[in-house]
């Protein structure tokens, strides 16, 4: 919203706290690397040996069919809880907080009033509109659902682990053209992001996000 030119008798401007992502660019960084490494292993548990994992952690599958070059999306509906994937990114909605879009390769949720979206939905182009929070009220909710995000990826993963075993998460990795975070330090990455206390670190904060990294190789 535009502001008026003249700043006579305009009273002073409250102070934005809690408003913004306060996200540092290394962690904006680390961030969307590790989701591309997601979304990659979630691809990878859809085509599990034992079976779809993700349909054994409650996913349905809904497949556009009615285009030469068909879409899925992954739904999940549990309660007050919706997620939604695809190969192009997320969808994580609570009842009474909204919504959160997050895509692939952008490491930056965007927040929207709407708490699951439609079953038709199978590409970007299709999504509602989301956009910045707006007013303390928007990014409450938004922030609360980001934490929330996160930790449910952290979730998941942990069930990964415990019900096929790190080796086959190891594989996923592993098999990805730009294996990033470690198979077994997946979970805490997630975990780690979602806590965003990012000033209280007593280390500099690429050193504490080398832990849960791949060493480079020999150059």
């Amino acid at each position: 919203m535009a502001e008026s030119a003249s700043t006579r008798h305009h009273p002073p401007t409250p102070a934005r706290t809690g408003q913004g992502w306060c996200m540092p660019q290394p962690i904006r960084r680390f961030g969307g690397r590790l989701m591309e490494q997601q979304v990659w292993c979630w691809g990878r548990d859809v085509e599990h040996p034992d079976g779809n994992l993700l349909v054994d952690f409650g996913f349905e599958r809904h497949r556009e069919r009615c285009t030469d070059d068909p879409s899925t999306c992954y739904r999940l509906d549990q309660d007050q809880l919706h997620v939604s994937l695809w190969g192009f990114g997320m969808f994580f909605g609570l009842r009474e907080l909204g919504g959160l879009y997050l895509d692939r390769f952008d490491f930056c949720p965007e927040w929207a009033p709407v708490e699951a979206l439609s079953l038709a939905i199978h590409w970007p182009d299709e999504l509602p509109v989301f956009a910045r929070p707006q007013g303390k009220s928007q990014w409450q909710r938004a922030r609360q659902l980001w934490k929330s995000t996160l930790l449910w990826i952290a979730n998941y993963e942990s069930w990964v682990r415990s019900t096929v075993g790190l080796a086959y998460r190891r594989e996923c990795v592993a098999n990805w053209l730009r294996p990033f975070v470690r198979a077994e330090k997946t979970a805490a990455a997630w975990r780690f992001l979602s806590r965003q206390g990012w000033e209280q670190l007593d280390q500099p904060l690429t050193q504490t996000l080398k832990r849960y990294t791949i060493p480079a190789g020999p150059q």
